[in-house]
């Protein structure tokens, strides 16, 4: 049985490639000029962000700021992202307090009432889900303290929410769409594909799987399954075994997730194959685990994932809306950070380009 496209339903400004999707298409010029607003947008956050931390952050003694997260301690990326807002509010000389929903929209909006109830000074805010996030935001706002918004989108936003003071991450759709397009033109022929992503229901998943389907429909010699796995290997590795099982000349499967992917390989190897050869995996998070894969050629890809960063530019965000009450409007996208284009000047980390980026989780 072949695999079917699905109908339905993870230190430091480098190329981003805005893609969007619609039932008519624009004209080329007003197309050309919506991607050109929207890159200056981005350039213009992350130039003025770069710019602001160079220049010296504020001293905010005194002042608190709650980390409204979506999750802390859950894995490595989540744990990093916390290291940096510690050391970000370190550097601010102001006290932060952790608000830890782990991925519980229910749990989120109590702990922002409780914040809110609380008094703080100003607030970094990384929704669980869309729409949970929006209320969530609302709430906040009408206290008239300053708000900004990491690593998810929300309001029905494809990145930044206006009135916010900023959002940095690097995780939107757009992101993974590219990550799916740079995996799909690997193949030359009719090429069957296994996409796994993380939880259904969830923001992340939804945009992941969106993404899936919009590449999909610019490859169409690419038939993919797109299936949630958790990201957790060991649903990883039961559902590629099933799709190898059922689709023998597999030839390509991405994960949303370096961890996750372990699951795939360790699945490939089990049925004889040989990883990055007979099956091209392309994973993401850039851990310092999938980078060593890619650099030892078992994976083909690992797209770059910039947890420090993200908490770090956006809590220097926060600062400078609450020292000056300038705001950073438009898209921090990480894409665009040192890290990235200082290092292998992309966010797919291959193995001709590995040893020019540096892990942080």
């Amino acid at each position: 049985m072949k695999l079917r496209l699905l109908g339905t339903a993870a230190t430091f400004a480098g190329i981003v490639l805005i893609v969007a999707g619609c039932s008519s298409p624009p004209s080329t010029t007003s197309t050309a000029a919506a991607a050109q607003s929207t890159a200056t947008a981005s350039d213009t956050a992350m130039a003025s962000t770069l710019a602001y931390i160079k220049g010296g952050l504020p001293n905010l003694k005194g002042a608190s700021i709650a980390y409204l997260a979506e999750c802390a301690s859950q894995n490595a990326y989540c744990q990093t992202r916390w290291t940096a807002a510690q050391k970000a509010a370190s550097d601010l000389g102001a006290k932060v307090t952790l608000f830890d929903a782990g991925f519980d929209t229910a749990k989120q909006l109590s702990q922002t009432q409780d914040a809110i109830q609380q008094g703080f000074d100003g607030y970094v805010l990384a929704p669980v889900a869309d729409a949970a996030g929006c209320a969530n935001f609302n709430l906040i706002q009408a206290t008239g303290k300053p708000i900004v918004n990491i690593n998810s989108p929300m309001c029905g936003n494809p990145d930044y929410t206006p009135g916010t003071v900023g959002f940095v991450g690097i995780q939107t759709q757009s992101f993974f769409r590219q990550h799916a397009e740079q995996a799909f033109a690997s193949c030359k022929g009719t090429c069957d594909a296994l996409a796994l992503g993380g939880s259904v229901g969830s923001d992340l998943f939804t945009r992941w799987d969106n993404a899936i389907k919009e590449a999909a429909v610019e490859y169409p010699n690419v038939h993919v399954v797109s299936q949630p796995s958790d990201f957790d290997p060991a649903k990883a590795l039961s559902i590629t075994q099933d799709a190898l099982s059922s689709t023998p000349d597999l030839q390509l499967v991405l994960c949303g997730w370096d961890d996750a992917t372990r699951g795939v390989e360790q699945a490939i190897l089990a049925a004889g194959k040989t990883p990055g050869k007979d099956v091209r995996i392309y994973s993401a998070g850039a851990s310092s685990a999938g980078v060593a894969k890619v650099a030892a050629g078992t994976w083909n890809e690992t797209s770059i994932e910039l947890p420090f960063e993200e908490s770090y530019y956006g809590f220097a965000e926060l600062a400078k809306a609450m020292a000056t009450g300038v705001t950073t409007p438009g898209f921090t996208d990480l894409a665009q950070s040192p890290a990235v284009v200082d290092g292998p000047g992309s966010i797919f980390v291959t193995s001709d380009n590995a040893a020019k980026f540096t892990p942080e989780y």
